[in-house]
């Protein structure tokens, strides 16, 4: 155990530094899978440190109540209260949340499958999931031309693990590898996987350990604090339980101890989750959420060839290893089998995509049952020569491509690979931006998705991304259409000054480009420039 968490932690170690508000020149770069959400997260964590606010507003989209789950982001903002630079608040807590995900995989397995080698196999597999999308970099390969097969490691979003449009053909490839496009960019799900495996494993243990009410108490109680650190995690855990309450019941034909066992789980469970459901999550909730939607992300494929060319040998392998495990372990995939199910038939968010959430956890039980029976063959292969040979080349073709992907995430993340997301000008200003305007001033600026105001200062902007806020349910196009306004018209300019008590307004590169030039020069014209250097100007238009 020790070993492979040491090992997988060396991603983290590689990538988080070097992804995490690199300086170069002055300016901050970021690496590939880390280049959208992570503006978002660090307008959540400065804007809770600044402002204070507690329910947490949208600092993107003043008034607005902060439904996504933010308690991954209040770790940071307290470590950033503390004194730490916002990058150290950034990177700190990861760095213990991904070995806490580590560690509680290796747990949930190690008492599932009992084997040291078994687990390892599990671990593997699931950290390292990946398909057959290597098989689209290989075509058109020659000695002389190699450029399809070296655009993994230079083009953006160009991976064997998340490859929309080869170039040639509608590839189709969109099983992201878990720790580079889930742990490391997705902090609200790899802070939800810490409290999932726990939850996961206290629960197994109680139903088909039979350890005990504690188990099933201490699992409620992981359960019910959910909802607000990821709440795919949160619904997955509901289902599986379902699941593994009609087994246990039917089992044990409704026993005292197994009602009694579900009580003391559920109670919590619910009590604790029920305020944080209806508070933050129903209010995200609208029509673009739950609905039908068949064969999750595939357009153009059928169903049955995009599964396997996205899963891999892995689902080639599920068949025989489901009808090869014991009843307990069929009976624990039920809960699995649940979650694929109704993730391939309805989605939860706008984005179907979002789905994988609920994938990944499915494939957790998947990895799981293939390291089983790929075990028991290794076993009775024994005395055949080649068979190490053979263990090494199945385990190739199931993780060929996650290593591609990882070895172009830890690439990307170093000059001249790496994205620039904030220019030093940028840097200056916000810091100037700290120290010399109130925590809840309001910008007028670009919605640009890596806006510098929000993300480094903390402060309000008048409005931000849609691609933030669409996906969180928050209702944001009236804002956008009048900041569209706002920036073609001089004399609306004057109205929303007053209307919405804008104090400032943030010119950039970014608004340059957006800006009507006759209200560029009408603040010139009309302003002193409370703040200027290089390409950022800072107009104070409270007066």
């Amino acid at each position: 155990m020790i070993i492979f968490v040491c090992v997988f932690m060396l991603f983290p170690i590689f990538t988080l530094p070097s992804h995490t508000l690199t300086e170069v020149d002055g300016a901050y770069y970021t690496g590939q899978c880390t280049y959208g959400d992570m503006n978002m997260h660090l307008g959540f964590i400065t804007s809770i440190a600044e402002q204070g606010m507690f329910p947490p507003e949208y600092s993107i989209l003043p008034g607005a109540a902060l439904n996504y789950p933010f308690l991954c982001d209040t770790v940071s903002s307290s470590v950033y209260l503390f004194g730490a630079s916002l990058r150290v608040a950034y990177m700190l807590p990861m760095f213990f949340a991904f070995a806490q995900v580590f560690l509680g995989f290796w747990f949930l397995a190690s008492s599932v499958l009992k084997k040291t080698s078994k687990t390892a196999v599990a671990f593997t597999l699931f950290f390292l999931n990946g398909g057959f999308g290597l098989i689209y970099f290989l075509d058109h390969v020659t000695k002389e031309d190699k450029s399809n097969f070296t655009r993994i490691f230079t083009a953006f979003y160009n991976t064997p693990t998340n490859l929309v449009n080869s170039g040639k053909s509608y590839s189709n490839i969109r099983w992201t590898n878990a720790m580079v496009d889930m742990m490391l960019p997705q902090r609200a799900t790899l802070f939800g996987w810490m409290a999932l495996f726990v939850a996961l494993w206290l629960l197994y243990n109680a139903v088909f350990e039979k350890k005990g009410l504690k188990y099933y108490l201490l699992a409620g109680i992981v359960a019910g604090l959910m909802p607000m650190i990821h709440t795919h995690s949160y619904f997955a855990t509901g289902l599986i339980a379902i699941c593994w309450i009609i087994y246990s019941c039917v089992r044990d034909r409704f026993g005292k101890q197994t009602v009694f066992g579900w009580l003391s789980f559920g109670i919590p469970a619910l009590a604790l989750s029920l305020p944080q459901i209806i508070k933050w999550t129903f209010n995200a909730v609208g029509e673009s959420f739950v609905r039908y939607h068949y064969d999750w992300c595939n357009t153009t494929d059928n169903p049955i060839w995009f599964w396997v060319k996205n899963i891999g040998l892995v689902l080639l392998i599920l068949p025989a290893a489901f009808i090869s495990v014991d009843k307990k372990k069929k009976a624990m995939y039920t809960g699995a089998m649940l979650i694929f199910l109704i993730a391939e038939f309805f989605v939860f968010q706008p984005n179907d995509y979002d789905n994988n959430k609920l994938f990944l956890v499915w494939y957790i039980f998947t990895a799981i049952i293939v390291a089983d029976f790929m075990i028991e063959c290794y076993r009775k292969l024994k005395g055949l020569k080649g068979r190490v040979a053979i263990a090494i080349v199945v385990m190739l073709i199931c993780t060929n491509a996650a290593g591609f992907t990882i070895a172009r995430e830890v690439v990307s993340g170093y000059r001249p690979y790496s994205y620039q997301l904030y220019s030093a000008d940028m840097v200056d200003a916000c810091d100037w931006i700290k120290d010399n305007t109130e925590p809840d001033s309001l910008f007028l600026c670009n919605n640009n998705h890596n806006n510098a105001v929000s993300s480094l200062s903390g402060r309000n902007i008048f409005c931000g991304a849609g691609t933030f806020l669409y996906f969180h349910g928050v209702g944001y196009s009236e804002r956008e259409a009048e900041l569209k306004k706002i920036f073609a018209n001089v004399s609306k300019f004057d109205e929303a000054v007053s209307e919405y008590g804008i104090d400032y307004v943030y010119i950039s590169s970014y608004e340059r480009a957006n800006l009507d030039k006759t209200l560029i020069q009408y603040l010139e014209d009309n302003y002193e420039p409370a703040y200027s250097k290089g390409e950022v100007t800072i107009y104070d238009v409270r007066a």
